[in-house]
């Protein structure tokens, strides 16, 4: 367990936020720890008597708007707090219905969830392992293998997200968890604190400098948050990851940009990784990779099937000894949320952190593979030089035959093998010099991309009809030609049921506000939208459109709306009763 999670759980006898006390039974599951406290909720470990097995609890507990009474249920601290405490609490009941939606390992899975105590829960599998953050604390950097099978999870994982219109929106190292056989998870959506910071315009409970863009410190429709929103967040990531730091605030690069470039730095990684983190961290939204298949494309990634990504097998380069700074910039917090406490979102329970391996290790003469040919190539101007003052006497030819450790002999594979020399002391060579001149750095070669693959992967990102269309006509005969034209029929007959729309081209977009209670899944033209709340509005070029909101089995909602150029206030609004 962090150090941050224990100094939560050693104050909480006297902090205004009490959890449920040990022992305590909801149904078949028994309270048997307490994980974590945070300004937003509280993590236990419980035992699942029905299923013999430990798992994880979270419970709603803003502690800036409710406490817990003797009879353990939760109470505002004042009426007034009434309306942003159900919004919070709904939010974090469609989180929980949202992740049961899916079933990957880079996903938090939700076994089920439920209201008790004035509050709501989920129980989750007990995940064990630490987050990024912590694992970076000791100042060990990963070698870019790591971090590209890292990115290759974490892209599966959203992507999965990202089909059904989902988005994560808080991607950081505290939200990362590295299980003990190194496959990540992505944690807490947060949704009930970000609707909380809607609804106190506070918007320091929910962003993170650094990792947040600036499409999401404003609600202005031209910057729409989708995709691109967790990719600029994955891309500070990366950046943390190879630097050892945060780039600058989103908020302040849109006034003045100082960013500098991680591509050209002497890092100790590839150029293509670090292109592709500069790509993504661009403050224009136009700017960076528009989808997972795009920047996993950046970085040379393959695409096994849907929402799954593995590393090419390539060369790992050795990364570059990072500086020990501090690794985040911490948000601002509500006035009653300790700096000190945590959000969060599974059972986390720590891994010893690896030792730096020693300079003589297997392991380490592997990561460092991409300096032999720097030893080489030193070995060769040696022997040139050695060439060079044997012309001018004879008494160099002792130097010339010093460096004969280094000699490369080109022996073809059927011809004599010739009889082993004389052994001879090796004399010790120096370390080569972290900072080689420009020519004699190995540049590993960039992996190839199968452009007809990365167009079949585009179009299946897109979906449509046009989409498989323009596939078949660049890559007729291609390995994918049976799958797309099956994609492509049914993606006509999808189309085709849909009611038919007339937007104005060119137009800018519109927002519609939405104001569903108690919650609604939002759809337009037949295709999903969101969730309402959190999600507020939707952002429609002007034109026709039926509108559609869901809430399980009871009736849904429909309504068509007209969306004139120029027009303003437009609002959806239903109660579900």
């Amino acid at each position: 367990m962090s150090t941050e999670m224990l100094n939560d759980i050693t104050t909480i006898e006297s902090g205004p936020t009490q959890p449920l006390p040990l022992g305590h039974r909801m149904g078949e599951l028994e309270i048997t720890g307490v994980l974590g406290v945070g300004g937003f909720g509280i993590v236990y470990r419980a035992f699942d008597h029905a299923l013999q097995r430990v798992v994880a609890i979270k419970e709603y507990m803003p502690s800036m708007l409710a406490i817990r009474r003797g009879d353990l249920t939760v109470s505002l601290r004042s009426d007034r707090y009434a309306a942003t405490f159900r919004a919070g609490q709904s939010g974090f009941i469609n989180e929980a219905r949202l992740l049961a939606q899916f079933d990957h390992p880079g996903l938090i899975k939700v076994l089920r969830f439920w209201e008790d105590h004035g509050t709501a829960y989920m129980a989750t599998p007990y995940y064990e392992g630490q987050t990024l953050k912590q694992r970076l604390a000791g100042g060990r950097a990963l070698a870019e293998a790591e971090v590209l099978r890292l990115m290759a999870a974490l892209l599966g994982a959203l992507e999965t997200l990202h089909r059904a219109q989902c988005f994560h929106r808080d991607i950081a190292l505290d939200n990362i968890l590295i299980q003990p056989d190194g496959r990540p998870v992505l944690l807490d959506f947060g949704a009930a604190r970000k609707l909380i910071g809607d609804l106190v315009d506070d918007s320091t409970i929910m962003l993170k400098p650094g990792y947040a863009p600036i499409e999401q410190y404003t609600d202005d429709p031209a910057f729409r948050q989708g995709p691109w929103t967790d990719l600029y967040a994955l891309g500070a990531v990366i950046h943390v990851l190879v630097s050892g730091e945060l780039p600058p605030a989103a908020v302040v690069r849109s006034i003045q940009d100082s960013y500098v470039p991680l591509a050209g730095r002497a890092l100790g990684y590839s150029q293509r990784l670090l292109q592709a983190a500069d790509k993504a961290l661009q403050v224009r939204i136009e700017d960076r990779p528009q989808n997972v298949v795009a920047f996993a494309a950046l970085l040379g990634l393959q695409s096994n099937a849907p929402g799954q990504y593995s590393v090419p097998d390539v060369t790992p380069i050795a990364p570059a000894a990072l500086p020990t700074p501090e690794l985040e910039q911490e948000a601002v917090v509500a006035p009653a949320q300790s700096a000190e406490s945590v959000e969060p979102a599974v059972a986390i329970v720590p891994e010893p952190v690896a030792e730096p391996l020693p300079a003589s290790s297997p392991e380490t003469a592997t990561l460092l593979a991409p300096a032999q040919p720097v030893r080489r190539r030193w070995g060769v101007w040696a022997l040139a030089a050695g060439a060079a003052v044997l012309l001018l006497g004879g008494g160099a030819f002792a130097l010339l035959q010093s460096r004969q450790p280094v000699e490369v002999q080109l022996v073809a594979a059927d011809s004599p093998q010739p009889s082993p020399r004389p052994a001879t002391p090796v004399p010790t060579v120096a370390p080569v010099p972290t900072a080689a001149p420009a020519s004699a750095v190995a540049v590993l070669p960039t992996p190839a991309v199968d452009v007809a693959e990365a167009a079949w992967l585009e179009a299946r990102s897109l979906g449509t009809a046009a989409a498989y269309q323009d596939y078949l006509q660049r890559y007729v005969g291609g390995s994918h030609e049976i799958e797309a034209r099956k994609a492509l029929a049914e993606a006509v007959a999808r189309e085709q049921a849909l009611p038919s729309i007339t937007p104005t081209p060119e137009a800018k977009p519109l927002a519609v506000k939405l104001q569903i209670a108690p919650w609604g899944e939002v759809y337009v033209n037949g295709s999903k939208r969101g969730v309402s709340p959190p999600l507020k509005s939707l952002s429609l070029a002007p034109g026709s459109y039926d509108i559609e909101i869901r809430n399980g089995t009871l009736t849904p909602f429909r309504t068509r709306i007209e969306l004139v150029a120029g027009s303003s206030g437009n609002v959806i609004g239903h109660r579900f009763e």
